[in-house]
């Protein structure tokens, strides 16, 4: 007798499990909406259920009981699917508002993260370029200084940074 290693059905192997969000019809609620749908519509059919109950009381055509029983069983099948349809409407609407919330902050933080970032940039390519204007005043200078010393000559120049133009190359 040959031994059989695999699954006992060949459908076994076929059968993927689904993730909660997916769906396998437009008229399936997703697992994590389950509550409201069931929520939602127990209320409505509760509501209707009440208002065909005083419609046939208060109508005076109907005998008794079973004249109103009849007229419940009749009526309780459209209220039950457009209660269905109702809360299905809300509960798809209420979740794709939620996908779009999702969207939204998520194409808002990568939006505020490139401003971070350009932002970032523009600050380095500023700080590189404040520097370079630093240091090129600072070579001038000791040009100067190195200049008027091997000349022999006094040199009273203050340094870079210390003269009244300092405010507008000092960092902030």
């Amino acid at each position: 007798m040959a031994q059989n290693d695999g699954p006992d059905r060949p459908e076994d192997t076929e059968r993927k499990e689904q993730p909660e969000e997916e769906r396998e019809s437009i008229w399936t609620i997703p697992a994590k909406l389950k509550r409201w749908y069931f929520a939602l519509f127990s209320i409505q059919v509760v509501i209707a259920t009440a208002w065909l109950v005083r419609t046939a009381i208060l109508d005076e055509s109907r005998n008794g009981v079973p004249d109103i029983l009849t007229f419940l069983w009749l009526n309780m099948a459209p209220v039950a699917v457009s209660s269905a349809t109702f809360a299905l409407v809300i509960v798809d609407t209420a979740n794709g508002i939620m996908v779009l919330s999702t969207w939204l902050e998520e194409t808002l933080e990568k939006r505020r993260q490139q401003q971070i970032k350009a932002a970032e940039e523009r600050g380095l390519a500023r700080g590189r370029a404040e520097l370079q204007k630093l240091q090129k005043d600072w070579q001038d200078w000791n040009r100067r200084r190195e200049a008027a010393v091997a000349a022999g000559e006094e040199f009273n120049e203050p340094p870079p940074g210390l003269t009244p133009d300092a405010e507008n190359t000092q960092p902030k």
